[in-house]
């Protein structure tokens, strides 16, 4: 593991970003949360599946609508969850 050098920084300048190596990143990495995402994912891909099996049998013909929508699951799940915890940390601090 490298040492890191601390810089006094004045104001109105940017924090010096911090190399940080892969086997840290690893490291600090939760295994659920990891294994949730991939979870996720793979919902996604299946919902995305059914779901145009599905409008090909409706329309007749391939295309793809709202569907793919379902590609999205975990990015809309991360917004809402960041959201709510945001919501729910600015109450906290207001009491």
């Amino acid at each position: 593991m490298e040492k890191v050098k601390y810089i006094k920084i004045r104001a109105g300048q940017a924090q010096k970003r911090r190399r940080v190596c892969l086997r840290t990143w690893l490291a600090r990495l939760n295994g659920w949360t990891v294994a949730w995402y991939a979870f996720l994912t793979v919902a996604g891909v299946l919902l995305y599946k059914l779901g145009a099996a599905y409008a090909l049998r409706e329309r007749g013909y391939y295309a793809v609508g709202g569907e793919a929508l379902a590609l999205l699951l975990p990015v809309f799940y991360y917004c809402a969850a960041t959201t709510v915890r945001d919501i729910i940390k600015d109450w906290r601090e207001r009491r």
